[in-house]
């Protein structure tokens, strides 16, 4: 499949270049631009969860999220994941690396809904923008949507 993915970026890009060569040339200044702006985030962010795997051993994380943690695992990761703020090219990464460590679907789907969609840390942005009941409702729902996902993911993958 990765291969598929590199050889149909590779004809789109050349289809591009035959129709407008300038325009293509311009996409991709404007990609490599926002490619490097991301880098340094994108890097901390792995450094940061290297230094995470580094002094948090694997026992500890099984231990509270992992498949014999249940529903305290599923809260507690809807919980990190309302109050962190991450952008997607790197939580999903972080959870990659986190089911290689044995941790089940249903409490990285529980990790990675909620923090895309609940918002503890921006709630004071919202709130101010949206007014309060709406940026309650918003984050209540979808806390409420997340959890009916993760229990869904859950009888899925038979978790």
């Amino acid at each position: 499949m990765n291969i598929g993915l590199w050889i149909t970026t590779g004809i789109l890009l050349l289809l591009s270049l035959f129709k407008s060569k300038t325009k293509t040339m311009q996409a991709l200044q404007k990609a490599l631009k926002k490619f490097t702006n991301i880098l340094p985030l994108f890097l901390l962010v792995m450094a940061g969860f290297a230094v995470l795997i580094t002094f948090v051993s694997p026992d500890f994380i099984k231990q509270n999220i992992g498949a014999d943690s249940g529903l305290r695992g599923m809260w507690v990761s809807l919980g990190i994941g309302s109050i962190s703020v991450l952008p997607g090219f790197a939580a999903f990464p972080l959870c990659g690396a986190l089911k290689d460590v044995g941790i089940p679907y249903y409490i990285l789907g529980a990790f990675s809904l909620s923090l895309m969609n609940v918002g503890v840390v921006t709630f004071p942005l919202e709130k101010k923008f949206l007014g309060l009941s709406v940026a309650l409702i918003r984050n209540l729902l979808s806390l409420v949507v997340c959890v009916i996902a993760v229990i869904l993911i859950k009888i899925v993958f038979g978790e």
